[in-house]
C-alpha cells in the first residue's frame, strides 16, 4: 500500500512537471512572438545606422563609447503582423521594421496598438531615420543627424552636428543643440533652441518658439519663414547680423538694438524693416504670413 501510494504521489508530481513545463514553453514562445533583439558589433570607425519604421514608437539613445548598435522590438501585438528586415554593411547597420499590409476591413483599437523599437549606438553616429506612424525621440548623438517624420512627435536632445528634419504632422522639439539646422514642419507646433552656425527653419502651420543660444555665431546666410502661426524668436545679444523681417498679418514686436537701414508698416497689418545688429554680418531673414512675431534678445 504504502509503495502504491508513493506511485501515485510521482506520477502525480511528473504529470504536474511536465504540464509546468509545457505552460513555460507556451509563455516563452508568445514572449519570443512579441519581442525581438540583436546586437551589431562595430569596428569602432565612423558608425552609421539608417532606421524605418512604421506604426511604432522609436527611441534612440546613446550608449557611450560602446562598440556595437543594440536594437530592441517589443509589442503587445505578434510581430509576425510586422516586416522585419535588417542588414549589415561593414560599420553601418540597417534595420526597418514596418506593419504588414492588411487586405479587407481591419480594425484595432488605437489603444491596443503598443509597440517600441529602443536602440542603443555610440554617441558618435550619422543617423538617418524615418518613421511613417509613431513618435520618435533621439539623444545624446554626436554626428549628422537626418529625420523625416510623417505622424508623430519628434523630441531631439542634445545633437552635436548637422540636423536635417522634415515632420509632416505633430510637434518637434529640439533642445540642446550644437551645429546646423536644416528644418521643416507642416503641421505642429516647433520648439528650438541651440547653438548654430546656420539656420534654415520653415514651418507651415503651427506656432514656433526659436531661441539662438548665447555663443552663436551665424556663418552662413539663415533664414526663418512661418506661413501660419505665432512666432518667438531669442537672439543672443552678441550675435552680428543683417537683419531682414517681414510679416504679412500680425503684430510685430521687435526689441533687438537695430542700426535701422529701412522701416516700413502698412496700413494693412503688414510690417518690414532691415537693419544691422551690433556690427552687421551674414544675412539673417524672418518673415511670417500670418501670425504675431515677436524678437528679443536673451
Amino acid at each position: 500500500m504504502s509503495f502504491l501510494g508513493n506511485s501515485s504521489t510521482g506520477s502525480a508530481a511528473l504529470v504536474a512537471a511536465v504540464a509546468l513545463s509545457l505552460a513555460s514553453s507556451a509563455a516563452l514562445a508568445q514572449s519570443s512572438d512579441n519581442d525581438w533583439q540583436k546586437v551589431f558589433p562595430l569596428s569602432g570607425g565612423n558608425a552609421s545606422l539608417t532606421v524605418e519604421t512604421g506604426d511604432s514608437g522609436l527611441e534612440i539613445h546613446s550608449c557611450g563609447e560602446c562598440k556595437e548598435i543594440r536594437i530592441h522590438v517589443e509589442s503587445n501585438r505578434k510581430l509576425s503582423e510586422y516586416n522585419l528586415e535588417e542588414r549589415q554593411e561593414g560599420d553601418h547597420v540597417f534595420f526597418t521594421f514596418k506593419e504588414k499590409p492588411h487586405m479587407g476591413v481591419h480594425i484595432l483599437w488605437s489603444e491596443n496598438r503598443r509597440t517600441k523599437v529602443s536602440v542603443e549606438t555610440p554617441t558618435k553616429l550619422d543617423l538617418d531615420a524615418r518613421v511613417a506612424d509613431g513618435n520618435l525621440a533621439a539623444s545624446n548623438l554626436v554626428g549628422s543627424v537626418q529625420v523625416h517624420a510623417g505622424d508623430g512627435s519628434v523630441a531631439l536632445n542634445d545633437i552635436k552636428g548637422d540636423v536635417h528634419l522634415v515632420s509632416s504632422d505633430g510637434s518637434v522639439d529640439l533642445h540642446n543643440a550644437v551645429g546646423t539646422l536644416d528644418a521643416r514642419g507642416s503641421d505642429g507646433s516647433m520648439k528650438i533652441d541651440g547653438q548654430f552656425s546656420t539656420v534654415q527653419l520653415e514651418t507651415k502651420d503651427g506656432n514656433l518658439d526659436f531661441t539662438l543660444a548665447p555663443g552663436s555665431q551665424l556663418t552662413g546666410a539663415s533664414r526663418i519663414k512661418s506661413s501660419d502661426g505665432q512666432v518667438s524668436i531669442r537672439l543672443p545679444q552678441a550675435l552680428s547680423a543683417d537683419v531682414d523681417v517681414a510679416t504679412g498679418d500680425g503684430h510685430l514686436d521687435c526689441t533687438l538694438p537695430l542700426t535701422m537701414d529701412h522701416y516700413n508698416s502698412g496700413e494693412s497689418g503688414g510690417h518690414h524693416l532691415h537693419g544691422h545688429l551690433n556690427s552687421g554680418g551674414v544675412p539673417f531673414s524672418i518673415h511670417a504670413n500670418d501670425g504675431n512675431v515677436s524678437i528679443t534678445t536673451l
